[in-house]
């Protein structure tokens, strides 16, 4: 493996600062796209003359009062045009941000672009007169403030690309659940977890075969076919599909006729599988097959992905792509690599690899290893647990389930599975 490869450098942004009616405050800021705002602030007034940090005198004339700060937003989603009160300067500095540029290695992290229009030196000599280098105002050398920027924030540093993907091929995405739970784990145990995904050869599986397909859309064939062409009348208290109509169809797939220890209602399986999948909709007072449903119906290879996609929206535990669930992730791992025979062996995986956690892992800095991964701090940022996200998972993996064997794992689910780790 060539490392180098996987060596990066973060990319800059150019923040222009500038106060109306004097273009001698003007300046072009370029900061790491990553940097705090504060950083914009202090490159700011340094080149302006003033000290990076402010006093608590100049915090008092403030409007904004000393428990403020003048924040930049520098978020991927930022509003380019901003508006900020700087003490020592102006109440309201207009801020535009431009970018990314790319940062050369080497260069200082901070740098000051451009400054606008400068100062004639009689103005310059008409508010300095004869005033002592120990109260005046310096005037802006370039080599001088960019030393000092240097020394103050550091040059650009390469940084090292540690997802999971770059150690165990293309066929793992970094922010996919797998690569998510790996970043929770201790280095012996991501190891481990790394040498089993080859072992197993989840990374790299092959496309599902269409027997497998055929398998997993086995329950909607059925129910497709029992709401017909015509639909079914609505059910009076949800609006949806009846439960007796959907009864019918699990009763006909051999599928106990309610929920047993350790594994979900069949009834409420199915019919969360159906409305997850978009394969019915609400039309005129009944309850009809969509086209995505009689796709689904047919067994089409795009029916095995929307399945895929379903399993890997039911673990996410928030609205966001980072927040997939980490239980729900070890419930996925141990169906697609056999651990669990039967879905209701899923719990005992799950709490298997939760066991491998170090204790308060979550709330821990690993100051000793200098990785992206080692300043990722709270749950959101290495993997969140959610029991809730667990059952949901199992709920739409049995609605997979063959005729007379609910809650038993085959080959489709682990396919399933399998995808929705990647």
């Amino acid at each position: 493996m060539n490392l180098s490869e996987h060596v990066h450098v973060t990319r800059a942004l150019h923040v222009e600062m500038s106060v109306a009616d004097r273009p001698e405050f003007t300046r072009v800021i370029g900061v790491p796209r990553d940097a705090p705002s504060y950083w914009v602030i202090e490159a700011y007034r340094l080149s302006l003359g003033l000290e990076p940090e402010w006093s608590e005198f100049e915090w008092a004339e403030s409007d904004d009062g000393a428990d403020s700060s003048p924040l930049i937003d520098l978020t991927p989603w930022r509003s380019e045009a901003q508006q900020v009160a700087i003490p020592g300067v102006a109440d309201v500095v207009d801020v535009v941000i431009s970018g990314p540029f790319t940062a050369m290695m080497g260069d200082p992290r901070v740098t000051v672009v451009d400054i606008g229009r400068a100062v004639p030196s009689e103005r310059r000599a008409e508010h300095e007169g004869s005033v002592g280098w120990q109260v005046r105002r310096p005037p802006f050398r370039a080599e001088h403030v960019e030393f000092e920027l240097a020394q103050r924030f550091g040059l650009v540093q390469p940084h090292f690309d540690s997802s999971v993907g770059v150690q165990i091929g293309q066929g793992l995405q970094p922010s996919s659940p797998i690569a998510t739970l790996s970043e929770t784990l201790t280095p012996v145990r991501r190891l481990a977890l790394l040498a089993h995904l080859e072992e197993t050869g989840l990374v790299a599986a092959p496309p599902p075969e269409a027997a497998a397909i055929e398998s997993a859309t086995a329950s909607l064939r059925m129910l497709v076919a029992r709401i017909g062409s015509d639909g079914v009348e609505q059910d009076q208290a949800d609006g949806w599909l009846p439960r007796a109509v959907v009864s019918e169809v699990v009763e006909a797939l051999d599928w106990p006729d309610a929920a047993v220890d350790g594994l979900p209602d069949p009834v409420d399986a199915l019919m969360v599988l159906a409305r997850r999948t978009k394969a019915v909709r609400r039309l005129r007072g009944r309850v009809v097959v969509t086209h995505r449903g009689q796709s689904l119906a047919v067994g089409e290879a795009r029916a095995f992905q929307r399945i895929v996609e379903v399993v890997r929206e039911a673990g996410r535990a928030g609205p966001y792509l980072s927040g997939q669930s980490r239980k729900a992730t070890l419930a996925l791992l141990a169906v697609a690599d056999r651990s669990a025979a039967t879905v209701d062996e899923v719990a005992d995986a799950v709490a298997a690899g939760e066991g491998v956690l170090a204790p308060g892992r979550d709330d821990v800095r690993r100051f000793s290893e200098w990785t992206l991964r080692s300043h990722w701090e709270g749950e959101w940022g290495r993997g969140v647990s959610d029991t809730h996200a667990v059952q949901h998972v199992v709920e739409v993996l049995c609605a997979l389930s063959s005729p007379g064997a609910f809650g038993v794992v085959t080959s489709a689910m682990r396919a399933v599975a399998s995808a929705a780790l990647r």
